[in-house]
C-alpha cells in the first residue's frame, strides 16, 4: 500500500546535520539509522531505554568514559555498500564541524571524539561523564555514508548532489522529491531490519493548513499531523477518521532578536510580555487544542514546573514601564514614541501555519492596544527558517520541538559562541542560564538537576528571553483503514515502516 501524509510545509532538507523543521525530520528519520533507537517511554538517563538498531549492541569502558558500539555486519547502503565504523566518525564530524553549521552541533557537547576501532567498531569518547551520555549519541545522532560524503564541500552541504538524491540505510529508500509538490519513499525490501509493511510513503505538500485538511477529507491523504479549528470539529464527527493524541514536546514562542537594540532592553522585553493577555489569545487561536506556555520548557518535560512563576499581564505596569524609558503616547490611545521614533516591530511568521498567522493578528492587535505599532510578515516556510538563520527578522512567532532531554535548552537557548547559533534563532545571551544548565547536564543526583533546570527555566522566564505563548494539543488524523504502530510524543512518525494499510490501498 501507500500511505500518503497531506502537510502544509515541505521539508527544508534531507541531510541531517541540516535539517531545521519537523517535516525534514520526518523524511531523515525514514532514510538513516541512528546506532540505537528509543523504546517507550522515553528515557534519557542510561541506557535502558534504548534497543540495538544500527549497532548489534555496545560495551561501556569501566570508567564510563567511552561506549564502543558494534554495527550489525548485515547493515547496508542503499546503493549496497557495507555500512562501517568509519561511517560513524564521519557522522559526528558533519555535525559538529563548524564549517557546516549544523543546528545541531551543540547536542554533541562534552563528546570529545568518535574513533575507529575496527571496520565494525566506533567508539565514542567523552571528556567527562554524565547521566546523559547514551542519550546523547544514540538519539541525536544520525549516521551518514563516508564513501558519499568524506570528499563533500562542507561549506555547501546542502548543494551536493547527495543533498537532492539521498542514500541512507533505513527501511526507506529515496525515490523522488518534488518540491512543494510530494516527496516519495519506497521500501527497502531487501533492508538488513526487515521490509517495511508500506511500499511506499508519499507527504503531499499543500499551500496550507486548510488545503491540507481539505486534501485529506477529500480521499487524498491518509494522515494529517495537525489538527486544528474547524478541522477538528469535522474530523471527530467523521466515521472515515479517528483522532491519536500522540502527546506533545512543542511551545510556541514570539521570539525577540536579541541583536537589534531595541530588544536588548529587559525591561521593555518584560513591558512588552505584561502587555498580553496571553491566556485569552491561546483560547481564541486554539480553542481547547492549547495552553498557556510555562516558559522554555513543555509541561511534559519531568523537569518543568507548573508552578513557575510568571510575569503577569498587567496593562498598567506595562504602561508606566514604557513610559519611564521614554516610548510615550502624544495622545491617549495613540502610537508610543521616543524622540521622534515610533516603538515599532515587525512580526514573522510562517504562512504554512493558520494557528501561527491567528496569533500574530491577535499579537498585533493587543500591542496596538498598548500603543506599540506593529506589523504581521507572513512568509513561505523556507523563508521562513532561511531569516530565523540569517537573522534576518524583528520578532519571529516559533514553535520548538524540545528534545526528551531537558539538557537540550542549550541547542534552542545556549549562549551563541561566535557565530555558531545552533538552533538559538533568537540569539539570546545568559551566562548564568549557561552555567545551570551545565551544572544540571552534569550532575546524577537526580533531585539537584531538576532544581537547577527550574532555575534555569525560572532566570529566562524572569529575563523575558522570549514571549512564551502556547503549547499545543497534538493530534493526528488517521484515516480508519490505516493502523499506526511507534507513536511517541517526541517523534510521531517513529513507526511508520511498522503502520498498516487494510486491503493494500
Amino acid at each position: 500500500g501507500v500511505l500518503r501524509i497531506a502537510t502544509a510545509a515541505d521539508a527544508d532538507a534531507l541531510i541531517p546535520p541540516m535539517v531545521g523543521t519537523l517535516q525534514g525530520k520526518m523524511v531523515v528519520d525514514q532514510l538513516f539509522d541512528h546506532l540505537a533507537e528509543p523504546v517507550a517511554p522515553l528515557q534519557t538517563v542510561g541506557d535502558a531505554g534504548f534497543r540495538p538498531q544500527l549497532a548489534t549492541g555496545w560495551t561501556w569502558a569501566p570508567d564510563s568514559l567511552s561506549v564502543a558500539f558494534t554495527i550489525n555486519p548485515a547493515a547496508r547502503w542503499h546503493d549496497g555498500t557495507p555500512v562501517t565504523a568509519r561511517d560513524v566518525a564521519l557522522s559526528f564530524t558533519l555535525f559538529t564541524d563548524p564549517v557546516v553549521a549544523s543546528p545541531h552541533a551543540s547536542n554533541f557537547a562534552g563528546i570529545d571524539s568518535v574513533v575507529i576501532r575496527d571496520s565494525l567498531t566506533a567508539v565514542v569518547w567523552w571528556a567527562r561523564r554524565h547521566p546523559e551520555q547514551f542519550f546523547q549519541v544514540a538519539y541525536n545522532l544520525a549516521i551518514l555514508p563516508a564513501h558519499l560524503l568524506a570528499g563533500a564541500d562542507r561549506a555547501a552541504l546542502g548543494s551536493t548532489p547527495f543533498a537532492s538524491a539521498p542514500v541512507g540505510s533505513g527501511r526507506f529508500r529515496f525515490e523522488r522529491w518534488n518540491r512543494g509538490s510530494d516527496l516519495v519513499l519506497r521500501a527497502d525490501s531487501t533492508n538488513y531490519r526487515g521490509r517495511p509493511a508500506v511500499d511506499r510513503v508519499v507527504w503531499l505538500v499543500a499551500p496550507d493548513p486548510t488545503a491540507a485538511g481539505a486534501r485529506l477529507r477529500a480521499g487524498e491523504g491518509d494522515v494529517l499531523d495537525q489538527v486544528r479549528g474547524e478541522l477538528y470539529r469535522q474530523l471527530r464527527a467523521d466515521s472515515a477518521f479517528q483522532l491519536v493524541d500522540y502527546g506533545s514536546l512543542q511551545y510556541a514562542t514570539l521570539l525577540v532578536n536579541h541583536d537589534r537594540p531595541l530588544f536588548a532592553v529587559r525591561a521593555l522585553r518584560v513591558a512588552l510580555t505584561q502587555a498580553l493577555d496571553r491566556a485569552a489569545m491561546v483560547a481564541n487561536a486554539l480553542e481547547s487544542l492549547g495552553s498557556v506556555a510555562l516558559g522554555p520548557v513543555p509541561r511534559a518535560e519531568p523537569t518543568a514546573d507548573a508552578a513557575m512563576r510568571q510575569l503577569a499581564y498587567d496593562t498598567a505596569a506595562a504602561a508606566r514601564a514604557l513610559d519611564s524609558l521614554g516610548w510615550r503616547r502624544a495622545a491617549t490611545g495613540g502610537p508610543r514614541a521616543r524622540k521622534g521614533r515610533p516603538l515599532a516591530f515587525a512580526i514573522l511568521v510562517p504562512a504554512s501555519s493558520a494557528t501561527r498567522q491567528r496569533l500574530a493578528v491577535l499579537l498585533q492587535e493587543q500591542f496596538r492596544q498598548a500603543g506599540v505599532t506593529v506589523t504581521v510578515d507572513a512568509v513561505d516556510p523556507a523563508t521562513f527558517g532561511k531569516r530565523l538563520g540569517d537573522g534576518d527578522f524583528d520578532t519571529a512567532l516559533h514553535l520548538w520541538q524540545a528534545d526528551p532531554s531537558p539538557v537540550g535548552l542549550r541547542q534552542a537557548w545556549g549562549s551563541p559562541k561566535g557565530t555558531e547559533i545552533g538552533a538559538n534563532f533568537s540569539r539570546y545571551r545568559n551566562p548564568g542560564v549557561d552555567a545551570l544548565v551545565d551544572s544540571a547536564a552534569a550532575t546524577f543526583d537526580a533531585a539537584r538537576r531538576t532544581a537547577l533546570f527550574r532555575r534555569a527555566y525560572q532566570a529566562m522566564v524572569d529575563d523575558a528571553a522570549g514571549i512564551w505563548l502556547y503549547e499545543p494539543r497534538n493530534l493526528l488524523a488517521v484515516r480508519r483503514t490505516v493502523t499506526p504502530a511507534g507513536v511517541r510524543a517526541d517523534a510521531w512518525w517513529s513507526g511508520l515502516a511498522g503502520w498498516r494499510m487494510a486491503g493494500g490501498q
